[in-house]
């Protein structure tokens, strides 16, 4: 039988909510230390809603990091929801609006708790993110399948963007009405095109001033970074709520904020789960306990046990010049031994964020940020990882090495708590992904202009050709060093230094002036003969070219 719904007998008038937000349910999951942190953290989160005695659980969007979940997301996230929302507590929540009109993938169009055939005890109440949003064939999102199972309330979702209707679910519990607005994630400049233009429509009718309290969930951007305007102004939210839960924003606050208009509060609770080494993430997780009386809200916030400790710290090595006398010697070597070092630090740190909770892993996230200006304090970042073997979670990306720039805005939106896939310019993603990748072979600054000539001119042919010259000149190196074995990653390091990026720009310049206008009509592999050649003039063999592709050009 369905969970009872009683009202007006609770002397209790406060509803209390469990607000998450960004749980990414799936995340790594086929890493074999990290794999299981997104459903530990989940659980958790469920564990505490039990705890707490809450009405209702409320998500605020990307449950799921994949908007096609594995199976086994899908059955751990099913399995959890059964074993800690399932049971035989009275819900003591009434609802007073057309149902049909929030709930539209329910079997019933209605609350999963007014289900004959269920027994929920704590109901769970979600939109949905960038991460989980409706795809593929249907355009139904994971969160369909959830509700159509009774697991979870999908609510806030739009079927028709050519004109968004946003209808609350008014809510009772004794003397307290909540209104539950719920906002799923539209791409930002659209959205906010859409409001300019009216599309999206908040049916309050006026319920301000019946003593309703106006909550609304969203899952957007919420500040400029970077001049990209790719963000949800707080001024363009209707000014009759009195919060804002702002979900897809990874930084936690455990405490509410005014929004910029001055209307309505905000409150921000951030990931469950870390995705992105940054700054940003690093911040203790929390999850919140909203309790609502009427018109007036209070919050605790509650921090995560179980979460995995991550440690990060920033570094400009233009600082540490003098200290490190990186103008002396081999300055890779210095600042690989200097890493080493603080990484240790931070090992120990990590120690610190332990928690006791049986279930928190204990090997930690490290993230070593190095800023440089000279490429020639750079080193091969995934053999300084095994370093520390076991002892990290993270092997693979212990340092990362970005460029410093004169302008460091787009770095400084990316350690913020931003999500990758706020960065939507070709420049800003190439910026991203490859202007930090660390490289052994090709340099940042030449494979960013290769990739910007594919991408923006379709113009595969002059990438084959640098590809080609890169190939040709390695392969003369190591014919003239001749390195054992175990030294050929090391050569390969040589070369790239010998190799200045500009040097190899002004020689892609070359061949792309001296081909743009005459491609090969059948052998698109062809080069000029300057790309061919060595050194010495003579060409160079089709044999080192093979020779090369065994190489690792890549760490």
């Amino acid at each position: 039988m369905a969970g009872t719904v009683a009202v007006g007998n609770n002397a209790d008038d406060s509803i209390r909510i469990l607000v998450a937000t960004d749980n990414h349910l799936g995340y790594a999951e086929k890493d074999a230390v990290r794999g299981e942190d997104s459903f530990t953290t989940f659980e958790e989160i469920l564990e505490l809603a039990v705890s707490e005695n809450v009405d209702m659980i409320l998500l605020g969007g990307d449950l799921f990091h994949d908007s096609v979940p594995s199976q086994n997301a899908l059955y751990k996230c099913f399995e959890l929801l059964r074993r800690y929302t399932f049971g035989d507590k009275s819900v003591s929540l009434e609802i007073l609006s057309d149902q049909s009109l929030s709930f539209h993938s329910a079997l019933n169009h209605s609350v999963n708790y007014e289900d004959p055939y269920l027994k929920i005890s704590i109901p769970v109440f979600s939109i949905h993110g960038n991460h989980d949003d409706p795809s593929g064939f249907g355009r139904l999102s994971s969160l369909d399948l959830l509700s159509t199972t009774g697991l979870i309330n999908y609510f806030g979702h739009w079927t028709d963007l050519s004109r968004v209707e946003i209808n609350p679910i008014l809510i009772r519990k004794g003397e307290t009405k909540l209104a539950l607005y719920g906002l799923s994630h539209i791409p930002d400049a659209q959205l906010v095109r859409m409001l300019e233009k009216s599309e999206i429509n908040f049916n309050n009718d006026n319920l301000s001033g019946e003593g309703w309290y106006q909550l609304m969930v969203v899952h957007q951007n919420r500040v400029d970074r970077g001049g990209s305007k790719k963000y949800l102004p707080e001024d363009r939210l209707p000014d009759f709520v009195n919060m804002v839960i702002w979900g897809h924003e990874h930084d936690c606050y455990v405490d509410f904020k005014q929004s910029a208009s001055g209307h309505f509060k905000v409150y921000q609770p951030g990931s469950s789960v870390a995705t992105s080494l940054i700054k940003g993430e690093s911040k203790t997780k929390h999850v919140g306990l909203l309790t609502i009386n009427k018109l007036n809200e209070s919050l605790k916030p509650l921090p995560l046990q179980t979460v995995r400790p991550f440690v990060y710290e920033s570094i400009d090595l233009d600082d540490l010049v003098e200290k490190l006398h990186l103008n002396e010697g081999d300055a890779a070597e210095k600042v690989y031994n200097f890493a080493i070092k603080r990484v240790e630090a931070l090992i120990e740190r990590a120690k610190g964020l332990l928690t006791g909770h049986p279930k928190q892993p204990t090997i930690p996230l490290i993230r070593l940020r190095l800023r440089y200006t000279d490429e020639t304090h750079m080193f091969n970042t995934i053999r300084f990882g095994h370093l520390f073997g076991a002892r990290v979670a993270n092997v693979a990306d212990v340092v990362r090495f970005t460029r410093l720039t004169e302008n460091d805005t787009a770095n400084a939106a990316v350690e913020s708590g931003m999500e990758v896939d706020d960065l939507t310019t070709l420049e800003d993603l190439l910026g991203r992904y490859i202007e930090d990748i660390p490289l052994t072979l090709f340099h940042s600054k030449v494979l960013k202009e290769v990739t910007l000539r594919m991408v923006k001119h379709s113009d595969g042919h002059e990438a084959g050709q640098i590809f080609k010259y890169y190939s040709d000149k390695v392969v003369e190196h190591l014919m003239q060093k001749m390195p054992s074995l175990e030294n050929i990653q090391d050569e390969i390091e040589n070369f790239r230094r010998r190799y200045k990026a500009d040097d190899i720009l002004n020689a892609l310049n070359s061949l792309g002036t001296k081909t743009r206008n005459k491609r090969p009509a059948v052998n698109r592999s062809a080069v000029p003969n300057d790309a061919l050649t060595t050194s010495g003039g003579e060409p160079s063999s089709r044999g080192g070219l093979a020779a090369t592709k065994r190489l690792r050009i890549f760490n």
